[in-house]
């Protein structure tokens, strides 16, 4: 508590010591525990009230609480709902604790549907006391942390800081993000624009975690081919904050970026801690599926390609994946062995005489690139991301080292099924990059059902599915490249 210049004491909330943050974490599941609990118990009385049953119904509840308090828990630690460093802006907030909510019950109802057990109490609920109760449960824990917001202010965070542009306008930006609160910038180093290229040793060597770019016209592509695939490894977590040219300024700018400061934000790792763990479970289960159902269809295919011409089933490749790691992609040969043994790597078309005549129907379809699902199960790909690219071309061409490089390969991606022959290797790229910055699981799952109808349906896209170095060789021709 301070004096204002009006001579009012005004009252800026208690500074919490460094490590009390997970105190106040703890603190935070015991109330929530009792909001729940409270906020349940007492919507089944209030709705219940002139059934004489009601204390079956209660007693019911108190069986599958637990339950329920372990999936919000469980959800809780995965969305950060117990840290008071996430409650700076209300709406942020508001979100986080309503997705949290949404995920409890949802799962919930699955585990219902799945155990006997759970569903002998859940099916005696009335819905409408489920939707309360969640609506009460939101309120009260988003009114919760609103008043810890007031009273208690985290540690300030202390983070490392390069600014490369305008070194004027980035120590203006640093200076109003400390008026916030919370956050304290150290700034390690000033860099012109000119410097781009010692950016990343910069960032690596000094383990930097926020880089302020206030010259939009620099190009990062070196930068980030220096972070992802130069090195061979996983980066740390740090934040890349662009200023905004007011003269291209568009909506897809994000006050959520960095306390509610608007900056374009790209983050070293585009899915957070939530997000991964949805796509890697959406993975497995979406592979282990697949697997199952074309499992007659891998048996007729492997049957027909020893038929169709001599040599082995299978066919690796070496290709790029995550972090610019090298990995084996298998599919089913779909060459005559020895193809590449006269004029090397070239990019395949068409019509590429080098292909058999049942590999030309099993590319067709996308059959041969069913034994990848055994590589999303394992880890080394995902269901749907970047196409992987062969580590030549990656080489000889700097648009597929950069964040592309950010996440596991997919089976599919964004750019395979949109993709024609006449689009340029930038517009790919972009393409990869959209889905990097708009990630979602629901993005997954219209991927995966759009792919199945390019490949059923649309003669036009069949072709670029899984062959993307059909469209690199006119990509390169347009850009005027020569192999």
């Amino acid at each position: 508590m301070k004096k204002a210049k009006s001579g009012v004491f005004k009252f800026n909330g208690i500074r919490l010591p460094n490590g009390a943050e997970n105190i106040l974490a703890l603190l935070l599941v015991f109330f929530d525990a009792i909001i729940l609990n409270s906020v349940f118990a007492n919507i089944f009385i209030l709705w219940l009230r002139n059934t004489p049953q009601v204390e079956i119904y209660l007693s019911s509840y108190y069986q599958v609480r637990y339950y329920l308090f372990g999936f919000y828990l469980f959800f809780g630690l995965i969305n950060g709902v117990f840290l008071i460093r996430h409650f700076n802006t209300p709406s942020d907030n508001f979100s986080c604790v309503t997705r949290t909510m949404l995920l409890t019950f949802f799962t919930f109802y699955m585990a219902a549907f799945f155990s006997r057990e759970l569903a002998a109490y859940a099916h005696t609920f009335p819905r409408a006391i489920f939707l309360l109760s969640t609506a009460g449960s939101i309120c009260s824990i988003f009114l919760l942390r609103a008043v810890f917001a007031v009273l208690f202010k985290p540690h300030p965070l202390l983070l490392k800081t390069v600014i490369i542009g305008d070194i004027a306008e980035g120590r203006r930006i640093i200076k109003h993000l400390h008026r916030r609160g919370g956050i304290r910038f150290r700034i390690v180093k000033t860099m012109a624009s000119s410097e781009i290229d010692e950016l990343a040793s910069v960032v690596l060597l000094k383990h930097i975690h926020e880089i302020f770019v206030t010259d939009p016209a620099i190009n990062l592509d070196k930068f980030w081919a220096q972070i992802y695939y130069a090195r061979k490894e996983e980066p740390h977590a740090f934040n890349v904050r662009i200023t905004i040219d007011t003269r291209k300024a568009s909506g897809s700018v994000g006050l959520h970026s960095l306390e509610d400061y608007p900056l374009i934000t790209i983050p070293s790792f585009p899915l957070n801690r939530f997000e991964g763990f949805c796509k890697r479970s959406f993975d497995i289960c979406f592979s282990i599926f697949a697997l199952l159902i074309t499992f007659p269809v891998m048996l007729l295919t492997a049957l027909a390609v020893r038929l169709d011409s001599p040599g082995p089933i299978f066919y690796k490749q070496r290709r790029v994946g995550l972090y610019g790691k090298d990995f084996d992609v298998i599919k089913f040969r779909s060459m005559r062995m020895g193809s590449e043994s006269t004029n090397g790597p070239v990019v395949s078309t068409s019509d590429d005489p080098r292909i058999s005549k049942f590999g030309k129907f099993i590319r067709h379809f996308g059959i041969d690139e069913l034994p990848q699902f055994f590589l999303v199960l394992i880890g080394e790909m995902s269901v749907v991301g970047p196409r992987p690219e062969r580590p030549f071309f990656v080489d000889e061409y700097f648009e597929f080292q950069g964040r592309r490089l950010s996440v596991k390969p997919g089976i599919t991606g964004l750019a395979a099924v949109n993709s024609r022959y006449y689009l340029r290797l930038v517009d790919k790229v972009t393409y990869d990059y959209y889905y990097l910055d708009n990630y979602s699981l629901i993005l997954d799952i219209k991927i995966v059902f759009q792919t199945i109808w390019v490949l059923l349906f649309n003669e036009n896209k069949k072709k670029t599915i899984g062959s993307e170095s059909e469209n690199l060789e006119v990509e390169l021709d347009e850009k005027g490249r020569e192999k």
